[in-house]
């Protein structure tokens, strides 16, 4: 069976249509992953930059007050120490 001149112009039309819907699926999801590309960093400078200022406090304090922080310190490596040895 032949099929018919009208049929290959309906399936010429339906290749080209799911050819352009192929096309435009695939300008979307370029898009997105341009925007997901950005906001990540974005966001990574954000963590970057909280992550620097929150040193910058730690060694102002650190230097304003010497002992306290060392005391921390000490503090702290025993808590680890305890906490490692379970």
């Amino acid at each position: 069976m032949t099929p018919t001149p009208r049929t290959n112009e309906v399936l010429h039309d339906t290749a080209n249509d799911f050819r352009a819907l192929g096309d435009a699926v695939k300008q979307d999801l370029n898009t997105l992953r341009e925007e997901a590309r950005t906001r990540i960093d974005t966001a990574a400078h954000k963590v970057v930059q909280d992550a620097n200022n929150n040193l910058e406090q730690v060694r102002d304090y650190t230097v304003q007050n010497p002992m306290r922080a060392l005391g921390y310190a000490a503090l702290g490596g025993v808590l680890l120490g305890l906490f490692m040895r379970r």
